[in-house]
């Protein structure tokens, strides 16, 4: 017959010669707490108990040596489950972090120096006069991803005087440009802005990245 410790759960094989003399009061060996044998009595082990099965005899019927000790084994199964989800979380969090530093960062890397141009083209406005459309591409050959850079745009004559000089935002030369998107590291962008035509006057044009 089993029964069990109403404290910590653990199961014990008795017998009614073990019961009658210690009048149903057994104190448990796992735990030393007393409890009454005669609550859980059952001819059958406890559902979902992995009982381990001893053929030691009981020499004192009021302390009993534990046939399954639900505290012991069940806790340390318990506690290295939870470090290991502990530390999973741990590592999706570091990596969550460092995909999204410039997150909490109060000011992001910016090197526009290392922001390049790959190609420009450079024609009348095809619907407005006395305009011209700019439209270029550029790599970021950074490691990292940073903020766009502000495009200024030096108009010279054929002797590299400065005939005019005009700045844009990333917001005027990019299309649907939020305030914090970055410039992905080895990604390419494309711009297109207008400018006033300026004549023949100007025969060079000087792209700076700031």
């Amino acid at each position: 017959m089993y029964t069990q410790c109403s404290n910590c759960g653990a199961v014990f094989r008795v017998n009614m010669k073990e019961l009658t003399v210690a009048q149903g009061q057994l104190r448990c060996g796992e735990c030393d707490e007393i409890f009454n044998a005669m609550d859980t009595l059952s001819t059958t082990l406890p559902k979902n108990k992995n009982f381990v099965d001893s053929n030691e005899e009981l020499i004192d019927p009021d302390v009993l040596t534990p046939q399954y000790s639900y505290t012991k084994s069940n806790k340390k199964s318990s506690f290295f489950q939870l470090l290991a989800v502990l530390i999973l979380l741990l590592l999706l969090v570091a990596q969550f972090l460092y995909t999204n530093k410039h997150w909490f960062n109060n000011t992001v890397k910016r090197s526009p120096e290392k922001i390049h141009m790959i190609s420009r083209n450079i024609i009348s406005h095809p619907n407005n006069s006395g305009v011209l459309l700019i439209s270029a591409s550029i790599e970021n050959q950074a490691d990292y991803a940073q903020p766009y850079p502000y495009v200024e745009i030096t108009l010279l004559d054929d002797k590299k005087n400065k005939i005019a000089l005009r700045r844009f935002k990333p917001e005027e030369y990019l299309q649907h440009y939020s305030k914090n998107d970055l410039l992905q590291p080895k990604k390419q962008a494309s711009l297109q802005l207008t400018i006033s035509d300026p004549g023949k006057k100007a025969t060079r044009f000087n792209f700076q990245f700031m």
